[in-house]
């Protein structure tokens, strides 16, 4: 009971399930939503757009849902290494290749549908 009050306590802003687990941002226009982000369990690994590079923070809870730690944070110039950045991230949080492939993919798709010329 404790993991599902944690876990919709988090859920700010997110309205569907992206494939394997994970939570993702709806947006089909190019100027809603400013991140995507990748959530099971305690980990999450955003992707969001900072001036001209892309910004892929990987953060994860202590069990007791005590403050977030981030383990892993990069920016990249280019959308494709941010997109390969995620798909690590998601790899070492899952410990599944296909989820990985899976987020690295929905998270290149939400960086086209952002309409940046560099993705």
């Amino acid at each position: 009971m404790d993991i599902l009050l944690a876990s919709t306590f988090r859920l700010d802003g997110l309205n569907r399930f992206t494939r394997g687990g994970g939570l993702g941002l709806a947006d089909s226009d190019c100027g809603g939503a400013t991140q995507y982000v990748w959530r099971q369990g305690r980990h999450d690994v955003v992707v969001e757009r900072d001036g001209d590079s892309w910004k892929v923070v990987s953060t994860t809870t202590s069990r007791l849902f005590g403050p977030r730690h981030v383990l892993y944070e990069a920016r990249h110039k280019f959308a494709r290494n941010a997109a390969w950045d995620v798909m690590a991230c998601v790899i070492r949080a899952s410990r599944n290749e296909d989820e990985g492939v899976n987020a690295g993919r929905d998270a290149a798709r939400w960086m086209v549908e952002r309409c940046v010329p560099n993705a």
